[in-house]
């Protein structure tokens, strides 16, 4: 699992762009001309939007935090475009082969209930973010400090969807779990080896990390996404 890169190019080296660009839309929507101006904003010294600017590297959560902030279009300071985050789009748009769906944790619940629901998941917000892609990708929200340092609650996991089959697990990794009996659970997971109908979910918060939090078994759960990176903020502005 890995953070978001807060490099302008992705490891593939498929999604590049200019930061002085970038922050010269972000000073255009925000109403402001100078570097200074724009430092006070971002809240960081002026001399560190220059190195910015030097090393085409940029902050991105404290960029994020103020698009949100400001009510401003990502996808229009990024990608110099209109966002069509209102407009339903299938994961497997290949034109849009960077959007994801996000799942907020208010959504929890009518996210297990309406599960395979296509009319539903289209409904679903959808981001689009550089240096996380896929055709089966899926952004959730986590809600509890039970994988704490690792993940924090309120962040946002992002997971590939491996299906239903709890022999495809491997023990220690981080998974979302979809139940139709317990709801959506991020957790790493241990295999019961005396039952391969089970599975354990355990604590990275607890001593030696061998709390078991619950079980799940095969029967109940309807999804699988394993976690494959991070990001720390509300994109959404849920």
């Amino acid at each position: 699992m890995k953070k978001t890169s807060q490099s302008t190019t992705s490891e593939e080296g498929e999604i590049t762009f200019e930061v002085p660009k970038v922050l010269d839309r972000l000073k255009k929507h925000l109403n402001i001309r100078t570097n200074t101006e724009l430092s006070d904003i971002l809240e960081v010294k002026p001399n560190t939007i220059s190195t910015w600017k030097k090393r085409n590297t940029l902050d991105y959560p404290r960029i994020l935090s103020v698009c949100k902030t400001y009510s401003i279009d990502i996808d229009k300071i990024f990608f110099n475009k209109e966002s069509d985050l209102g407009s339903p789009r299938n994961m497997n748009n290949t034109n849009s082969e960077n959007a994801f769906s996000v799942v907020t944790g208010d959504m929890y619940f009518q996210y297990v209930y309406e599960a395979g629901k296509q009319e539903f998941i289209d409904s679903l917000p959808k981001f689009s973010f550089p240096f996380i892609s896929g055709k089966k990708v899926r952004a959730f929200q986590v809600i509890s400090s039970s994988m704490f340092p690792i993940l924090k609650e309120g962040d946002y996991v992002v997971g590939e969807y491996i299906g239903k089959d709890i022999a495809k697990l491997i023990n220690q990794n981080i998974y979302i779990l979809i139940s139709n009996l317990k709801g959506i659970y991020i957790s790493r997971i241990q295999k019961d080896n005396s039952d391969p109908e089970v599975i354990h979910l355990v604590r990275d918060n607890q001593p030696n990390n061998n709390f078991f939090e619950l079980e799940m078994t095969r029967s109940e759960i309807i999804e699988i996404w394993e976690v494959t990176s991070v990001f720390s903020l509300d994109l959404m502005g849920l």
